[in-house]
């Protein structure tokens, strides 16, 4: 057996000591290479993407939308960081924006129904989830879904409309254009928002949902405020039918009291007094009602509201003036402005005798909104039908060559 030799031990260990800060320095001086390797690749990258995105012309979007997602996840740190994001933001958004454009175009093509409806609304609230609050969006949204529900479409989930017309009534209710709007593209689609969402709202409370007709009124007036082209706001017949079919609800609940009575109970002071309020109901709102609608509703596309409302009108009419030619005269006053207060008829007196009280008429109603109308125009092609307006693209400040 080989001694144990201090001497020996000495002289190895000496020499591992002398290895150390050799093999240190190598290891620092390849981690020193390998990160300027690292930064030169990320520096060609970014030269790269650079020149695909602000250089190149015309510039390829796909391309740099790509390249911008790389960039983001393999080099989170780089001083393009910001750019790169907003660069897939806004490819994201226009991509969305164009997935919702082609659903509104298609549901606008015959025959709508409710799979294209769907679709519109679930391409918005994509876009949305992109870009809250961009007004092009929620209100074709709005205006898709009210001409649904209101129309033959029959849309059927009403809460889902709602919403989206409480939204685009808030959405539109600034007079002055929000950023990216110009004036002229502003106002034609804020009257038809605020026309057809409150027509919704108030068409809502009186025919599937039978709600405060007092509200509902309120609604219809706000409509019929608006004082657009075509048949807009205060010359769409379809808000004087609604509100024909309240007053005509009003008149049923006014008589039942009356036909209660017995013909001895009707000639007394009770009955004449509720006669009274029946034909005053009668001759200043029912009947100036109807005349308003048959008044507006003269196109080929509205004409069947003139149908629906015509025997009523004629109903009533004849019983309290028996002086049918004085109908169309009357009619004409509201021709110009329907929106002008009650215009009085050459009413005769409530004839006790005979117990004067028209039978109620079959309600307006049963026809539904009428696809051209109100606007003449669907969503897709109407006034303010228009892209989101869409901010340039910021270009970085500077950029590394090297």
């Amino acid at each position: 057996m080989k001694k144990y030799s201090p001497l020996i031990a000495l002289t190895l260990l000496a020499g591992c000591i002398s290895l150390a800060p050799l093999r240190a320095n190598a290891q620092d001086a390849q981690n020193a290479q390998n990160a300027q390797n690292a930064q030169n690749a990320q520096d060609a990258f970014e030269r790269e993407w650079y020149d695909t995105c602000y250089q190149k012309k015309p510039i390829d979007m796909e391309k740099c939308y790509l390249q911008s997602k790389e960039l983001v996840e393999k080099y989170p740190a780089s001083k393009y960081r910001a750019n790169a994001d907003k660069n897939i933001k806004s490819h994201e958004r226009n991509k969305a924006l164009e997935k919702f454009q082609a659903a509104l175009n298609a549901f606008f093509t015959p025959p709508q129904n409710v799979a294209k409806l769907d679709q519109l609304f679930s391409s918005g609230e994509e876009y949305l989830r992109i870009q809250p609050g961009q007004q092009f969006v929620i209100g074709q949204m709005a205006r898709a879904g009210a001409f649904s529900a209101m129309g033959e479409v029959a849309y059927k989930n009403f809460d889902k409309v709602k919403s989206y017309a409480e939204t685009a009534l808030k959405t539109f209710e600034p007079a002055a254009p929000p950023e990216g709007w110009k004036k002229e593209e502003w106002e034609p689609l804020r009257e038809i928002v605020q026309a057809q969402m409150n027509q919704y709202m108030g068409w809502l409370l009186i025919i599937p949902t039978k709600g405060d007709e007092n509200l509902a009124l309120d609604y219809l007036a706000k409509a019929i405020q608006v004082k657009g082209k075509d048949v807009i706001g205060w010359k769409d017949p379809y808000n004087y039918v609604l509100r024909a079919i309240v007053y005509n609800n009003r008149y049923i609940e006014a008589r039942k009291p009356y036909d209660a009575m017995t013909d001895e109970q009707k000639v007394s002071d009770a009955g004449k007094e509720i006669l009274k309020k029946i034909t005053d109901l009668l001759d200043t709102k029912l009947i100036p009602e109807y005349a308003r609608v048959l008044a507006t509703a003269t196109s080929k596309e509205t004409k069947p509201y003139y149908d629906e409302v015509k025997p009523a009108f004629d109903t009533y009419w004849d019983n309290r003036t028996g002086a049918k030619d004085k109908a169309a005269d009357y009619i004409k006053n509201y021709a110009d402005d329907p929106t002008i207060a009650s215009v009085p008829i050459p009413a005769k007196p409530p004839d006790t005798s005979s117990l004067n009280a028209p039978v109620p008429t079959t309600a307006p109603g049963g026809v539904k909104l009428q696809t051209a109308a109100p606007g003449g125009k669907s969503p897709a092609n109407s006034n303010g039908a228009k892209s989101a307006p869409a901010k340039g693209k910021p270009k970085p400040k500077s950029r590394r060559r090297r």
